[in-house]
């Protein structure tokens, strides 16, 4: 039987791997992806859980996704409808008193402060600004290659570039290194306020607020924007996986084909260069190049295989950290959430727009990390990230039927298989309730109609997150930019000609942003003579 061939093979259908084909397709390649569940998005995914209601299975607002890539690819031609959170996010103190953050009324935002805390209302503007400066040091460097070499000198000239101070330097290797418990200590006094905006510090990471470097995870969760906005947060129509699906579009517009439940069994190499793929069902398809959208760790171990890797490319992806103590807990329930404090008006568009984080302290949320880190479950749920996307979205629930699509993100549980047996996800779950219901007492009584408890286990179990790690590996400064997933696959390109990476393990990162995959067909595509070259030996090839 004669195999398929292309110009470009791309493993994973995630919404990096899709970008990458979007782009590459663009470009006149011939590009087939393959995703081997049956949907795609990879976690960025909308699943009709049960009958009727939808669901955002993984991830669940965005930011992240660059304007770029929107205009790039006509994602808004494509179907990608974004409505900017408006509260942006919320939580409670321990006293009861709402803090709700207003997307563009500062003011607003202020006086909710200082109900609580009138010096932090004060500081408010300055951290707001600093988060700003800092992030604009940064930006520019997420849509170019990891620059080797003096990182300090690299930040520096970035710094310059935007114009910005010897301050904002300095306050960019802070946030680079420090906790996020300590940065939050030089800034704010209220707990509820430092747990709140701490949890947005260990989001997806193996560390508590207190392990240095987790500065860094929270200035990496401000540097997007929403139709605009810079900063804001966006709940997308149709769930996360309108992202995937509008790239798709975007990718099959271009010429691209797309398979699901088209897992692929292994890379083929031979004498140094990319040959193609064999598929679990045995097919086989030839392309010169092949973009991996997975898990690094999955990629050069499992599917390419040690012995095609130097010996140190082996030994850093063995050593590659990927844990991960997120817990996504989706459900229906009977009603939504009363938060405490909070009505009318305001009350209507928390549910609609508000992400409602929930943790008591900095101290708390540590306690919680610390227990998770020695393989036990936490007694008590370290931080709730709650959102009720179906009170602003009908499409995610048919028509008639009762209830609330309602999603909880949460840390930490243990990323150890062994430690979820039936009875320690229902403990979880009640645990995460139990913190719910300190913000909104009126879930004491609401009935769960349905819900779904992913473990860190589950999450690589479906998703393929190795781990539990939502980023694809965790992102430490040993593990960020020219480390990231290792020295030698730094670049996207690889020592294998014509493989390629595109998903979140390379720079920069994790998250919805789409700019894995964006730089690797840059380079995919600055490499056009290996192209050629490898083309015109595609008739060598031994199948």
């Amino acid at each position: 039987m004669t195999a398929m061939s292309y110009d470009a093979i791309v493993v994973g259908g995630g919404h990096n791997g899709l970008v990458c084909a979007a782009y590459l397709a663009r470009a006149g390649r011939r590009v087939c992806v393959l995703e081997r569940r049956h949907v795609l998005g990879g976690a960025c995914v909308t699943e009709e859980l049960w009958p009727g209601y939808r669901v955002s299975r993984a991830s669940y607002v965005l930011s992240l996704l660059q304007p770029r890539i929107i205009r790039d690819l006509r994602l808004v031609e494509h179907g990608l409808r974004v409505r900017v959170c408006d509260p942006s996010w919320g939580t409670v103190t321990a006293a009861g008193q709402p803090i709700v953050f207003w997307e563009g009324d500062p003011e607003r935002t202020q006086a909710e402060i200082a109900a609580v805390s009138a010096a932090d209302a004060a500081r408010y503007p300055d951290w707001e600004q600093m988060l700003e400066h800092v992030a604009a040091v940064l930006r520019p460097l997420l849509l170019l290659e990891p620059p080797p070499g003096d990182a300090m000198r690299t930040l520096a000239t970035a710094a310059r570039s935007a114009g910005l101070r010897r301050r904002d330097l300095a306050d960019t290797f802070r946030m680079m290194t420090m906790s996020v418990g300590d940065l939050l200590d030089d800034w704010f006094s209220n707990d509820a306020l430092k747990g709140s905006f701490a949890s947005s510090g260990v989001v997806g990471v193996w560390a508590g607020p207190r392990t240095p470097g987790t500065a860094y995870n929270l200035l990496h969760h401000s540097v997007g924007e929403v139709n605009g906005s810079v900063g804001a947060w966006g709940q997308v129509q149709g769930g996360m996986g309108g992202v995937s699906e509008a790239v798709a579009q975007a990718a099959r517009a271009g010429g691209a084909e797309i398979r699901t439940s088209a897992a692929v069994a292994s890379v083929d190499v031979a004498g140094g260069r990319v040959r193609g793929v064999t598929l679990e069902s045995g097919e086989r398809l030839t392309a010169p190049i092949v973009a991996s959208g997975i898990h690094p760790r999955t990629l050069v171990l499992d599917l390419v295989g040690r012995g095609h890797w130097p010996g140190d490319v082996v030994r850093d992806m063995e050593r590659f950290r990927t844990r991960g103590g997120a817990v996504k807990i989706n459900m229906v329930v009977s009603e939504l959430p009363q938060w405490r404090g909070i009505e009318g008006e305001a009350l209507e568009r928390v549910w609609r727009d508000g992400d409602f984080a929930v943790c008591p302290s900095i101290e708390h949320l540590e306690r919680s990390w610390q227990q998770a880190s020695l393989g036990e479950m936490p007694p008590e749920c370290g931080y709730i990230e709650v959102l009720t996307p179906s009170a602003g979205d009908a499409t995610l629930v048919d028509e008639g039927l009762p209830g609330h699509v309602m999603t909880l993100y949460t840390q930490f549980g243990p990323p150890e298989r062994e430690a979820w047996t039936d009875a320690s996800r229902d403990a979880y779950a009640k645990a995460a309730m139990e913190l719910l219901r300190s913000a909104a007492p009126n879930m004491a009584d609401a009935v769960v109609m349905h819900r779904e408890v992913l473990a860190p286990p589950d999450l690589e179990d479906v998703f393929g997150l190795v781990g539990g790690n939502i980023f694809h590996g965790e992102q430490g400064l040993n593990q960020l930019g020219p480390m990231r997933p290792t020295p030698a696959l730094a670049r996207y390109a690889t020592p294998i000609a014509g493989l390629y990476l595109c998903a979140s393990g390379s720079h920069p990162g994790g998250g919805v942003t789409g700019l894995p995959g964006h730089n690797a067909a840059r380079r995919i595509l600055a490499d056009e003579p290996l192209i050629e070259r490898l083309r015109r030996r595609r008739a060598a090839l031994p199948f």
